[in-house]
């Protein structure tokens, strides 16, 4: 008998060659092509540097043209789905395919490095599919089915090019980093982080507890990505990452981006550009110029008022006060020069400031993400 989730195969096994076309943005925005300026002296060079933010929430609801006429080339595109569950996840392939096959579309889903190259010299943005939950792979059944690889290689075939092993909460493949012990990758996270490397999928390490990241960055064969993450070394917080796992993530070939959550960056009752530029020189200091890049963790272009995600982020914070990355209620969420699809003009322009050669900039803002994307997506 065909099952439901038999039938959701079938489908998608269809989209993801369908998919392939590409088609315009969905839905409106507050943010239009027109109304993008580009305010720092650097702004002109930094739209023609390859850009890439390494993690942005979002559906493809956007004007993506206004995002590229704001400097951005291409985006790691954190499906909107809640639970990240198999279910939500087919969801959000079949939105997204949807937004790709819309003709005449300013957007390009990204299977391999090229096509962001491809997408630049277009005039389109450039998308990467990713997940910050592997359990998008459906409950372990590792000791009696393929199932949850068979899920990975479906996902895969639909577009899907980094994956991140836990998010908040441990699941099935290991600890996240909120957990009091950190169990290191389960079973079946090693054998998804082997499948990821076999497929040719950035394995992302941005939520994993300490143990967790370190197992997956000794066992994988391909650089990994911490996508989104600050320096414990800055801000002792449970959301941050150590030097060593840092030096580590280096030695391996892989990128730590440093995001714009100010929260985890600053304890001080402000926040502004300075304290990310802050965590990327400690970062380029720990990891060298190579391995760093940025993982804005807002949307596209910009994300609800400082005093909308200052209530949520504050309610977060008294339902997990005392655990890790909930330590305190939190003063601000972002940084709000960096608020805004030019975000990566203004960081190029920050990084000028304080003395970055234009190599190193291009890299910080672009060249080392899409370094690791090619030698793991080809």
């Amino acid at each position: 008998m065909t099952t439901r989730r038999d039938a959701l195969r079938t489908t998608f096994a269809w989209l993801g060659l369908a998919a392939l076309q590409p088609r315009r943005a969905l839905g409106a925005t507050t943010l239009t092509a027109a109304q993008i300026t580009h305010p720092t002296p650097l702004a002109g060079a930094a739209r023609r540097r390859l850009t890439i933010d390494a993690l942005v929430p979002t559906g493809p609801d956007f004007d993506a043209a206004a995002a590229v006429a704001a400097g951005l080339c291409c985006v790691i595109a954190d499906m909107s789905m809640y639970p990240r569950s198999f279910d939500e996840a087919v969801h959000a392939f079949a939105r997204w395919g949807s937004a790709f096959r819309t003709p005449e579309a300013p957007l390009r889903k990204v299977l391999r490095a090229a096509d962001i190259e491809a997408a630049r010299a277009e005039g389109k943005l450039a998308v990467v599919l990713a997940c910050q939950d592997a359990s998008i792979l459906d409950a372990s059944t590792r000791s009696v089915s393929p199932s949850n690889l068979d899920n990975l290689g479906l996902f895969y075939d639909l577009g899907l090019r980094v994956l991140q092993i836990t998010h908040n909460e441990q699941n099935a493949l290991g600890g996240s980093f909120r957990e009091p012990h950190d169990s290191g990758l389960s079973l079946l996270g090693r054998s998804v982080v082997e499948a990821m490397n076999q497929l040719g999928m950035v394995v992302d390490l941005s939520h994993c507890g300490r143990q967790t990241t370190l197992d997956a960055i000794a066992l994988s064969k391909r650089p990994c990505l911490i996508s989104h993450t600050g320096c414990q070394a800055l801000l002792a917080t449970g959301r941050n990452k150590d030097d060593e796992t840092i030096r580590r993530l280096a030695a391996a070939g892989g990128v730590v981006g440093i995001f714009n959550m100010s929260l985890w960056l600053t304890e001080r009752p402000t926040a502004s550009i300075e304290d990310v530029l802050d965590h990327i020189d400690h970062a380029v200091q720990v990891a060298g110029v190579e391995h760093v890049g940025f993982g804005s963790d807002g949307p596209v272009l910009a994300g609800p008022s400082s005093d909308e995600q200052l209530e949520g982020m504050r309610a977060y914070a008294r339902r997990n006060l005392g655990l890790p990355g909930s330590e305190r209620i939190p003063d601000h969420v972002i940084t709000p020069e960096l608020n805004a699809p030019d975000r990566l003009d203004r960081l190029a322009a920050g990084l000028a400031r304080r003395g970055h050669s234009e190599d190193a900039i291009d890299k910080i803002v672009g060249g080392n993400v899409l370094r690791v994307l090619r030698e793991v997506c080809g």
